[in-house]
Order: structure tokens, then C-alpha cells, then sequence
């Protein structure tokens, strides 16, 4: 249907003059001329400072971008047949995405506001300050002994810690445990090139960098075998200007020790899985005193770097992420849980449901066809073995990824619960797994907890976190656990009730919780 140049035009100059404080802001409109006018109607408009954007031959017709000033002087030109809006069109990808790592939820992180007045040092390979969900403002740094700027991350560890702690939560991407642009950090890089190497004289400089730079905090997701006197004394010094610092527990999984997690003052950090099952790689010792989520844990890295399609499974009481399988579409479905055995044969009328699916027997794109067939909008395919599940099938309209072996038997206790799975593109965020990925969990709510109560020591925020962890295991202390898996707001319950009396300076692990507290 033919639009009147007239009527177009009196509705374009009514919106213009909507916003008189915008008297030059640009609009794009169409311009179609009469029959055999375009060159006429081409000149007017070169003649009035009009920019054409494009000209469309066969159709006597011009896009232009014009001001206001210049959508009126349009109304009295001769030989134009109509004008319109030159509506935007986009790509029909799926809107950006936002994946809630599913440690988020499980240490707390969704319960308690974070109250500004902390900081924390990340001691690692560096940071990605260029990457749209890390913040910007308030993140200072430095590289010791020539590792590099401190601003770019090669490698890629420091930038998926960093994210874990403090990405923006803006519904795209990921979230870190303080995503409100309002936590401060200084980053010190220690690791070159591909981040394999550094020593403990470079660690022992960095505390003291993360100190000078006025943090609360440090986080050091590193380690190695041996203990260091240099090491040690810069960590003792530390502590003994209120310094909390954290740190992995190593990733050999036996029961040798790691340093510098291993020194009495320092929280030494064991990893769970997203059924808080523990990490089969993470490090057994009388020195773990928490745990926090180090498998798959879902996170910022370097823009670009990011590989595979990203999966996520959401219940009530889950949070499943991992990769999609390639060939699944993008996009979001949810329906009820069914389990489809090995998804050989038909699984009945699944039509709007989303099939569970055993690995193995047939291969995986038969199992999404015969999914397809019965009517389901979504595959599940659960691993039966340790370790992540990546696969190809045909190209599916059906949403589909793949869950590890302890997701997998948990989801098979949820059958018939309604469930939403998501496939999207991430390329600046990915998966890590280890003690590494563990540490910044723990670093991020004791940010958070310390800022609800900045009156209290380090040492009272650490026995309060000790106190408040979520016990898993054996009951109480084990050397798998720790205390148990971080809790961002049972600890700030914990400290409204008992408060954090204790004193400062040095640590030692075999002392009383109570003692320190006060308490019986």
C-alpha cells in the first residue's frame, strides 16, 4: 500500500518536534520519486545537504539521513510520490544471552548485597579489562617481575577468575559474585606467555603489590609443591595487617599439600561439582579448610577465545551448564523431564517434553532424531563416565546438549519436574575446571560478608566462613571439605548472632572456633 507523502510526513515532523532538544538528531527515511523524476528529485536533495545513503535505481528511490530541519524543508519539494521511515532490520540470532554460573546460587552469592568498602587482589596471569562484561572502573594493577601488562590476560586464567568474582551481571553472559560494577580490585600479573611458570619470589612481591595497593582480599588461584621461606614470611606479613588471604588447594587429587595454600594463614580452597560432589582432581589435606564450585564453572576469558555453544539446564533446584552439542539450534525451550533410556527406540508420545538420554548404543544424532520423532522440543544427553561430553549430530530444530555423569543421575531423580534448557553462542566466556576456579568463590563472598561488617578481622571473617559452610562428607571437618561449601549469607547470619571478635595477626588452624568467637 502506497503511503501519502502528506501524511507520512506530518507524523515525521510531529515526532521530530516531540524532542525540540534535539534539533540536529538524525533520521533515515525513503524517499520515492514520481515516475521518470528520481534525477530531479536526486539534485533537490543534493541541493539541500540531504545525504543519500543508498539509491535504488529500479525503484526511483533514495535512503537519506536527514535532520530535522532538513524532514521539513523536505514537505515542499515537487516530484516526490513518498516518504517513510527507512525501518531497521537485524539478524534473527537469538538475543544475547545470559547464563547464571551455577556457583552463583550455591554459595550464596543471590542472598546477600555487597556494601562497597573492600578489595580484592587477584594474583594471576592478568586481566581482560577490554572484555564487555568485566568492569572497568576501580581496577587498578601491576606485573611483577616482567610478566607483562597487567590489563591483557594471553593465557586466559586470570580473566575466568576475575569474572567469577566480580562480572557484570547485566543479562548477557556470566555474573560474578559482586556483578554491580562496585567492587574494587588491583590485579597483579605474575605468569608470562602461556601462563605455565612463575616462582615464589615473584608470589612473595605480588602480596606485598596486593598490600601497598590498599587490598583486603588477596586471591591467588596457583600453587606448587614446595614451601618457601621467602613465600612464607611475605604471607606472614601480610596477615599481620588484616589480610585475608585465599587460595587453591591444588589439582593432583591425593593428600599432598600445596603452597601457598597450605601455610596456616592462608584459607586453603578443595573444589565440588554442581551436585557439590567433590572435584576427583581436588587435593585432600588437613590443610583444606573450605570448598567452593571448581568443575565446569561457567566464566569470562579472553574476547574471542571462547569455544563450542554453550548448554544450560534449569529446575528449581538445578543449574546444569556445560557445552551443546554442535548441530543443536539456538534458543531456549521448556517442558516436563522424561527419561528416554539410551534413546534407541521410541520413547512414546513425548510431544513438548524434553527427553533425558543415556550415552552410548546408538550414535548421538540418533538419539535427538528419534526424540525428534516422538515429538520432544529437547535432548539431554547425560554422560556415564567422568568428564565433560562433546559431540556433533545432523542439524536439529531441537535444543540439545549434554550433562556430566553426577548431573545426569541427579536429573533422573527430577523426572517429570518442568525443566527449561538454553543453547547460545559465548565467545568471550568458557569453561575451566579446578581448585583455581574454585578459589575466587571464596574470595568474592568474603568480600561480600566483610563488607556487611567491616568492623570485624580478617580472622573473624575467615572463622565465620569456617562456622557457616555448608557441611558435606563426613559431619564436621573432613580433609576433602573442609568445613563445608561456602555460604555468603550464613555467614552474615552467623556474625549478626555470634559477632567476630577475633584478633588479628597470626592464625592457627587447630584453634577453636568457639574460643575465637566466644562462644560454646
Amino acid at each position: 500500500m502506497m503511503i501519502n507523502k502528506k501524511t507520512v510526513l506530518a507524523a515525521s515532523v510531529a515526532l521530530a518536534c516531540s524532542f525540540p532538544s534535539f534539533a540536529e538528531q538524525t533520521f533515515r527515511i525513503v524517499v520515492e520519486a514520481n515516475n521518470n523524476k528520481a534525477s530531479i528529485v536526486k539534485s533537490a536533495l543534493q541541493a539541500k545537504n540531504v545525504k543519500i545513503e543508498k539509491e535504488i535505481k529500479s525503484l526511483e528511490s533514495f535512503a537519506v539521513t536527514i535532520n530535522k530541519a532538513q524532514l521539513a524543508e523536505i514537505a515542499g519539494l515537487s516530484n516526490i510520490k513518498a516518504f517513510y521511515p527507512d525501518v531497521p532490520r537485524k539478524l534473527m540470532s537469538e538475543e544475547p544471552m545470559q547464563f547464571l554460573p551455577y556457583g552463583y546460587t550455591m554459595v550464596q552469592a543471590d542472598k546477600v548485597q555487597y556494601q562497597g568498602g573492600q578489595k580484592v587482589c587477584v594474583i594471576d596471569s592478568g586481566y581482560g579489562l577490554s572484555h564487555p562484561d568485566l568492569p572497568s572502573a576501580g581496577v587498578t594493577g601491576s606485573a611483577d617481575g616482567g610478566a607483562g601488562v597487567w590489563y591483557e590476560d594471553p593465557f586466559g586464567h586470570g580473566t575466568h577468575v576475575a569474572g567469577t568474582i566480580a562480572a557484570i551481571d547485566d543479562n548477557k553472559g556470566s555474573a560474578g559474585i559482586v556483578g554491580d560494577h562496585s567492587l574494587d580490585m588491583h590485579i597483579v600479573r605474575v605468569f608470562a606467555g602461556n601462563g605455565s611458570w612463575a616462582y615464589a619470589s615473584d608470589l612473595a612481591g605480588a602480596i606485598d603489590e596486593c598490600q601497598q595497593a590498599g587490598s583486603t582480599v588477596i586471591s591467588m588461584s596457583l600453587g606448587g609443591k614446595y614451601s618457601s621461606p621467602i613465600e612464607e614470611r611475605a604471607i606472614n606479613k601480610v596477615a599481620r595487617n588484616n589480610i585475608l588471604m585465599i587460595a587453591a588447594a591444588g589439582n593432583s587429587g591425593d593428600a599432598s599439600h600445596s603452597y601457598p595454600a597450605s601455610y596456616d594463614s592462608v584459607v586453603s580452597v578443595a573444589a565440588v561439582d554442581s551436585v557439590k560432589q567433590h572435584a576427583s582432581f581436588s587435593q585432600r589435606s588437613s590443610q583444606v579448610e573450605l570448598s567452593a564450585p571448581g568443575v565446569g564453572v561457567f566464566s569470562t576469558i579472553p574476547v574471542g577465545k571462547g569455544r563450542f555453544s554453550k548448554f544450560n539446564v534449569m529446575q528449581d533446584d538445578v543449574n546444569f551448564q556445560h557445552y551443546a552439542l554442535d548441530g543443536s539450534r539456538f534458543g531456549s525451550v521448556t517442558g516436563e523431564l522424561v527419561d528416554c533410556g539410551r534413546g534407541t527406540e521410541s520413547c512414546g508420545d513425548v510431544t513438548g517434553k524434553i527427553c533425558l538420554v543415556e550415552r552410548g548404543d546408538s550414535p548421538f544424532y540418533s538419539k535427538v532424531e528419534q526424540c525428534e520423532a516422538d515429538g520432544g522440543v529437547g535432548v539431554i544427553i547425560r554422560n556415564n563416565i567422568e568428564g565433560q561430553l562433546v559431540g556433533n549430530i545432523n542439524p536439529t530444530t531441537l535444543v540439545v546438549g549434554a550433562v556430566m555423569m553426577n548431573e545426569g543421575l541427579h536429573l533422573m531423580e527430577q523426572l517429570g519436574q518442568e525443566t527449561t534448557i538454553s543453547v547460545a553462542e559465548f565467545t568471550d566466556h568458557d569453561f575451566k575446571s579446578g581448585t583455581s576456579m574454585a578459589t575466587p568463590h571464596v574470595s568474592g563472598v568474603a568480600a561480600v560478608v566483610w563488607s556487611n561488617f567491616p568492623e570485624c578481622t580478617a580472622n573473624g571473617i575467615r572463622l565465620a566462613l569456617r562456622a557457616s559452610a555448608d557441611d558435606q562428607g563426613e559431619a564436621g571437618y573432613d580433609h576433602a571439605y573442609g568445613w563445608g561449601v561456602v555460604q555468603a549469607k550464613a555467614a552474615v547470619d552467623y556474625i549478626s548472632e555470634h559477632g567476630c571478635s577475633a584478633p588479628k595477626g597470626a592464625f592457627f588452624r587447630c584453634v577453636s572456633q568457639a574460643a575465637m568467637f566466644g562462644v560454646n
